[in-house]
C-alpha cells in the first residue's frame, strides 16, 4: 500500500484511538478520506495535521447560587417540606 494514505486501523494506532473513534471522526467531517478500490483511506498528511475537533462554547462552572444546589437534601427531610415531589417547587422559587 502506498506510503501517502494508511487504513482505518492504522489512523487510529497513529492517533491513539480506536477505530470506531476514527470512523465517528469521519462521519463529523473532522478526518478527510479518500476511496481507493471499495476501500476507505485516510491521508497520512491528515495523521501528521492532527485532529480539527471543533469545540463547541464551554460550559460555565457551577456557582453556590446554581439553581441545581438548592434540590440538596431536598426530599430527604423525613416527610417536612420540601420533598422529592417538590423539586420544581424548589427549582422556581
Amino acid at each position: 500500500m502506498a506510503a501517502d494514505v494508511v487504513t482505518v486501523e492504522e489512523a487510529g494506532r497513529a492517533l491513539g484511538v480506536s477505530r470506531a473513534t476514527v470512523w465517528r471522526l469521519i462521519q463529523r467531517g473532522e478526518l478527510p478520506t479518500v476511496r481507493r478500490a471499495g476501500r476507505r483511506l485516510v491521508p497520512a498528511s491528515a495523521l501528521k495535521k492532527g485532529i480539527r475537533r471543533s469545540r463547541g462554547p464551554s460550559v460555565p462552572e457551577f456557582s453556590k447560587d446554581h439553581p441545581i444546589f438548592r434540590l440538596v437534601g431536598a426530599g430527604r427531610g423525613g416527610g417536612a417540606i420540601p420533598g422529592a415531589r417538590d423539586k420544581h417547587g424548589v427549582l422556581d422559587e
